[in-house]
């Protein structure tokens, strides 16, 4: 398996890649068939959100049954199929784990509803007088306890109703978790994918839903009595991570993770409807991490994810006249960063947000939001929908011009963006000069230089909101030389003088660019380059 610090890692939203039997929806065949394309990408490993039997209420983060398939996405024998298929080609298959709570249709959760101890000590279940002088708010909205008049008691659901928590103080839960986790291990998956690990260890006093008192020890178990010392690739989901716990997390003596989400760089902050990006708390946030995990932990390096906007929307300039050039831009900031990078799927051709109807929205989360704002201007919630919303992460794959987009014969399940006339990836293979040819020379930079991948790291212009531009060194230590690399970035659509560039008259050599033309003395919109000097 590809190491640690020189994977790449394609997230895929199943639902939303390919689809192979006409029905409308993603399935694990269609993965099957466009490997051909990730493997031409340069990726090492495939991460799959959930493809378990579910209700999907939450498209399959509401777990019915962790060791089945669901038969919407195909087969045991599909999943096995994938992953030997992905191995051919050198890459691996990650998992997604869902651990801190089922779908209220598990057989946990129903045997606990009939009456079963057993089942009923596996979830966090309290009496009334407990309820009232703990009040938790669903992240979905409203309360997070619901009422089981049969039992007389309440169970928590931080997320949807139908997504009970479990309660991780409960060893035999933790055993369950593990044994989840071997039995995909045996199967060959080479990583796992925690959802919102950070949540598994409650704390009622004072009130708290994450980063609580038994967190670290309960991953450390989980590691000795599943993926540890097997060189399998693990991340955890950790919304409340603070520096600190990120080096617990991913400590490099391997008793945790090997890196874990931390979202502090996307500027979301505690009203992500509401929100904006700011060049200045990304970078901030940029350089903390970077420069506070460099020997003590490790970084994963990502833009976009099934949660969360597209990319070139959300950081860059998605216009037609701009959308390429800043997306390439965006790509080359991240991936010159130290850390593990993840491509969610389309972010390599540069997909980008749409414009929803309510009657089009499918994500629960989108659908409460909308049902709560009663009082908001329409106008104001279609652009919070627009802007943030987690259906424009899990729009088709856009494969070509056709009708869908080439990814089914049928009415898709959610609605197909309807810029994939322009942009898919038949055109941008086409093209050597495409987004997509871009990622492709990113992820081969990264494994020819060890500088991208174990340099240390210097924000050079923190107070800048216009530009982005940062420093790595790394000493080789066979031959004693020093490689340093200046990444440079204009974040604006007008042209700005780009301090620094006197390194090209110190002999450094541009290593990669987003413009055919290297810069002089100003820098083009959204111009960016990567300058590699030996000393």
């Amino acid at each position: 398996m590809t190491p640690l610090d020189n994977c790449v890692i394609y997230q895929i939203y199943p639902m939303s890649f390919q689809d192979s039997n006409g029905d409308g929806m993603g399935d694990i065949p269609g993965i099957c068939q466009r490997l051909d394309y990730l493997a031409e990408l340069g990726v090492d490993m495939l991460w799959l959100t959930p493809v378990y039997c579910s209700p999907k209420r939450d498209n399959g983060y509401d777990v019915a049954d962790y060791r089945h398939i669901d038969p919407a996405f195909g087969t045991l024998t599909d999943m096995e199929q994938l992953i030997a298929k992905a191995a051919e080609r050198g890459m691996g298959i990650m998992m997604d784990i869902v651990a801190n709570h089922t779908s209220t249709e598990h057989e946990w959760f129903v045997r606990a509803l009939a009456g079963d101890a057993r089942y009923q000590a596996y979830y966090v279940f309290r009496d009334k007088a407990f309820v009232d002088t703990h009040p938790v708010q669903s992240i979905f909205g409203g309360s997070g306890w619901q009422y089981v008049p049969a039992l007389d008691s309440y169970y928590l659901h931080n997320f949807d109703v139908s997504q009970a928590d479990l309660d991780w103080d409960n060893p035999a839960v933790r055993a369950e978790m593990a044994d989840v986790i071997n039995f995909w291990l045996a199967k060959g998956i080479k990583g796992f994918r925690f959802d919102v690990i950070d949540m598994v260890s409650k704390e009622w006093s004072p009130l708290a839903m994450s980063n609580g008192p038994r967190l670290h020890d309960y991953i450390r178990e989980l590691n000795d009595t599943s993926f540890g010392n097997k060189g399998i690739i693990t991340v955890g989901e950790t919304w409340g991570a603070d520096l600190a716990h990120m080096q617990h997390y991913s400590n490099p003596n391997g008793s945790e993770f090997s890196m874990v989400f931390n979202f502090e760089h996307l500027g979301l902050g505690q009203d992500k409807w509401s929100s904006h990006f700011d060049p200045l708390t990304f970078k901030r946030a940029m350089a903390h991490h970077q420069q506070g995990l460099h020997g003590r932990g490790w970084n994963s390096l990502f833009l976009n994810n099934h949660d969360l906007p597209r990319a070139v929307s959300r950081f860059g300039d998605d216009r037609p006249k701009w959308r390429e050039l800043s997306a390439k831009q965006w790509a080359l900031v991240l991936h010159m960063l130290q850390g593990t990078p993840f491509i969610y799927q389309g972010e390599e051709l540069g997909i980008t947000n749409r414009h929803w109807q309510t009657d089009e929205l499918r994500d629960v989360e989108a659908i409460h939001y909308c049902a709560s704002q009663s009082e908001l201007d329409p106008a104001e919630l279609s652009r919070r929908i627009d802007a943030i919303g987690r259906d424009n992460a899990r729009t088709p794959m856009q494969w070509d011009a056709s009708r869908h987009a080439g990814f089914s014969t049928a009415a898709p399940w959610i609605a197909v963006n309807e810029n994939h006339v322009e942009i898919n990836a038949a055109g941008q293979l086409a093209r050597t000069d495409s987004l997509f040819h871009h990622y492709r020379q990113l992820i081969a930079l990264r494994k020819a230089h060890p500088v991208i991948r174990h340099g240390d790291f210097e924000l050079l212009d923190g107070d800048d909101p216009q530009r982005i531009s940062y420093r790595r060194r790394w000493r080789d230590p066979a031959t004693g030389e020093t490689h340093t690399l200046l990444l440079l970035a204009n974040l604006t659509a007008g042209t700005l003088s780009m301090p620094y560039l006197d390194m090209v008259e110190r002999g450094a050599t541009l290593l990669m660019g987003n413009y055919p033309d290297a810069p002089t003395t100003h820098f083009a919109p959204y111009q960016a380059t990567v300058w590699l000097m030996q000393a």
